[in-house]
């Protein structure tokens, strides 16, 4: 996966900067500054998987892209959740025209997980759910040689998991009040 770095230094130094921003935007307490650090993440991995030759990376990540705008107005607009809904008939487009294997069915999973995250207008769940497509994420990211994309996955699932689990258990509960009796 190393050789990926030398062969396509341009492509990689596009990802590492979607990692950068995959790396931040679980920092994010607000679904609108999470929303916004993922934009970033998905313009810039969307011309890696380009630049990679990994179409069905490239495609998820334009219309994840699109469904970010789409999810922004959705906690104040409830009516908007219908132009939400309407991006999804184009994962299943968009992952039969670029089909190529298992690491298609793992962005197609990965985005259909971060679909339903978005959808959601309350943190907690939004966290559940990118909990859920950061493994898939980083399967697609290992199948098709990503280093930025594995780095990115594993240091946002990690940076997600620990938010996640500071929402659960606020440090105002004192530790015997965690233990199970």
């Amino acid at each position: 996966m190393t050789e990926s770095l030398l062969t396509a230094p341009f492509a990689q130094g596009i990802g590492l900067a979607g990692a950068a921003f995959g790396m931040a935007w679980p920092l994010f307490r607000s679904r609108f500054g999470m929303l916004m650090g993922q934009l970033a993440v998905n313009l810039c991995f969307a011309l890696h998987y380009l630049l990679l030759d990994a179409w069905t990376g490239c495609v998820m990540n334009l219309f994840a892209a699109a469904q970010v705008v789409a999810a922004v107005p959705l906690g104040t607009r409830p009516r908007f959740r219908l132009v939400y809904l309407a991006v999804l008939p184009f994962i299943a487009a968009g992952v039969a025209l670029t089909w190529n294997g298992v690491a298609s069915a793992f962005a197609a999973l990965a985005f259909g997980c971060v679909s339903l995250a978005r959808y959601q207008i309350q943190v907690r769940p939004f966290r559940v759910a990118m909990a859920v497509a950061f493994p898939c994420w980083l399967t697609h990211n290992l199948l098709v040689f990503s280093v930025p994309g594995v780095v990115s996955d594993v240091v946002g699932m990690t940076l997600n998991l620990v938010m996640l689990v500071r929402l659960l258990w606020p440090r105002s509960r004192a530790p015997s009040e965690l233990v199970l009796k």
